[in-house]
């Protein structure tokens, strides 16, 4: 425009370009409101969404307490108590038979003095064996001890105690 010349023709087309400027202007100013009116109504879509989600769960949750009343009414916990008492008891009884059908069915008597110079023999022999791999298994048995073995032998053949015989 600026290199127009001054005259009527450059004030005709001044004054269609303000038009046109202000129309734009107009238009981008309905654009936005229109934009914020459809932003307007998504949030408005969503939040009824969300309202009918809320009521679809509260539902689902009420109809949940419902049936688990119900079922509760079916529950007793005596009836738990009593059924797990019972199954206590079969479990003792289970570890009774398994410890009697593990009991040795004969008792050696062993002599310690017998088994002491037994040892102190082997002790000789090992002086002169230079293999001691045969040590090595033994040392990872484990540890019994006599108090154990004498508790074992003299325990009647019912008892609620297993741990000695495990």
């Amino acid at each position: 425009m600026s290199k127009m010349r001054e005259g009527s023709d450059k004030n005709a087309v001044k004054a269609k370009v303000i038009r046109v400027l202000k129309q734009k202007k107009i238009y981008e100013q309905q654009l936005d409101n229109l934009r914020a009116q459809s932003f307007n109504m998504n949030q408005c879509i969503f939040a009824k969404d969300i309202m009918k989600d809320n009521s679809v769960t509260i539902q689902a949750m009420k109809d949940a307490a419902r049936q688990l009343k119900k079922e509760y009414k079916n529950v007793n916990v005596a009836d738990i108590e009593n059924v797990q008492e019972d199954l206590a008891e079969m479990m003792v009884e289970t570890d009774d038979i398994q410890g009697a059908l593990g009991q040795c069915l004969y008792i050696v008597d062993i002599d310690e003095d017998e088994i002491n110079t037994e040892l102190d023999a082997l002790g000789e022999e090992i002086a002169f064996d230079d293999d001691t791999s045969y040590i090595d298994d033994v040392m990872k048995a484990p540890d019994a001890s006599k108090h154990e073995i004498e508790t074992e032998r003299e325990k009647p053949s019912k008892s609620n105690d297993k741990s000695l015989l495990y």
